[in-house]
């Protein structure tokens, strides 16, 4: 396993969400129903350039994209993870995940990392474990 030579990162954002993080105790402010406009940046590598010089073709993100924005029309962040609460940690991993299954088998590259922002200040980071990549 090695790690890339070239990365690239996308910015998406901000999607609106809401979510509640049922397993925290009772008055804490996030166990209740709320929202954050999340930013969500993708890291994606490769040993070498494609095409005209590429990473990835951002126009191949695009799919995720939509994928992100249509979280807005759901009623929670809750409905993705039965049994589960929809921390920033789990979200980015479930964000991989997604990449993994609809993004990586059509495009250049492998994902390094995918960091959620549900403020400021705050982010969670997910990398998948590495593949080899050529050199």
């Amino acid at each position: 396993m090695s790690e890339p030579r070239y990365s690239v990162t996308r910015r998406i954002g901000p999607v609106s969400a809401m979510h509640a993080i049922l397993g925290l105790p009772e008055g804490h402010e996030c166990r209740n129903m709320h929202g954050h406009n999340l930013y969500v940046e993708v890291t994606v590598g490769a040993g070498e350039l494609t095409g005209p010089g590429f990473v990835v073709d951002f126009n191949d993100l695009a799919p995720l994209e939509e994928y992100l924005r249509s979280w807005s029309r759901l009623e929670s962040l809750n409905s993705l993870f039965q049994g589960q609460d929809p921390t920033v940690e789990r979200l980015a991993e479930h964000i991989a995940a997604w990449y993994g299954r609809h993004i990586a088998p059509g495009a250049n590259g492998e994902l390094v990392a995918v960091t959620v922002h549900e403020n400021e200040t705050c982010s969670a980071t997910f990398r998948p474990a590495p593949q080899a990549v050529p050199r």
